[in-house]
């Protein structure tokens, strides 16, 4: 059964200024709950159904046993974010990072305000080996609910994200990604460090972002369609980066 506070607390936390506050963030799903064991980070709170523990016995015996509580259907559905719960839900506390390695590559996004691409992004990222992403002021909340499902327990694998100004950038080449650069095929493997950064679909790179890029490539159309998602634009461009 469920204590009051920890109905409030999680019920909280799917607000930004909440998650800001208390230092935590919710998961949801096998996926995202085994990444977070795998990565040792310390679950808080954990929350399952019946039916889920029954189908699922090997997850939850990692668990500590005092971390976990049995809870209804119905209670999980008022608690999750999610419209259609997967039967277990968590919480744990936002990383503290350390400053950034300026010795290696980032990516950086420029006011993406989508949660989905977001979580598709650091997702993205992890797969390819980049484990830096930097956010203008504009982003959304890398630990909105939306997003963190999306990314799929992509968090417990990235050394660092936050807020970065791109003039601090000054040892790295900083490649913007946009329609009008140059053909893709000009991108080749790079040996100096780089941030690839990426626009909204709606809005593409601010002006201000645009006055610090060393170059801009895009990739080109074949077929038909307005333009790509910006989650797999990027997988695109750092499969050119890093092969």
């Amino acid at each position: 059964m469920i204590s009051q506070n920890q109905n409030k607390l999680i019920r909280s936390l799917h607000l930004k200024k909440f998650r800001g506050q208390r230092g935590l963030f919710i998961i949801e799903g096998i996926r995202a709950i085994k990444e977070a064991l795998a990565a040792k980070i310390p679950l808080e709170i954990v929350l399952a159904t019946e039916a889920f523990s029954n189908k699922n016995t090997s997850l939850t015996q990692l668990v500590e046993s005092n971390k976990i509580g049995n809870i209804s259907p119905k209670e999980l559905n008022h608690l999750s974010p999610s419209a259609s719960p997967s039967g277990i839900l968590a919480v744990c506390k936002i990383p503290k990072f350390k400053n950034p390695n300026l010795d290696q590559n980032f990516i950086y996004l420029d006011n993406v305000s989508d949660p989905g691409n977001m979580g598709t992004i650091l997702r993205t990222a992890s797969w390819f080996g980049i484990n830096q992403v930097g956010l203008s002021e504009g982003c959304i909340d890398p630990y909105n609910p939306k997003a963190v499902r999306s990314a799929m327990g992509a968090h417990f694998h990235l050394s660092w994200i936050g807020h970065l100004e791109l003039s601090t950038m000054n040892k790295h080449t900083i490649i913007g990604a946009d329609h009008r650069g140059k053909s893709i095929d000009s991108l080749e493997k790079k040996s100096e460090n780089w941030v690839l950064v990426l626009g909204s679909e709606a809005h593409g790179l601010s002006e201000t972002v645009r006055a610090a890029l060393d170059k801009t490539v895009a990739i080109p159309q074949i077929g038909a369609g307005e333009s790509l998602n910006v989650g797999v634009a990027m997988g695109i461009l750092l499969f050119h980066l890093t092969k």
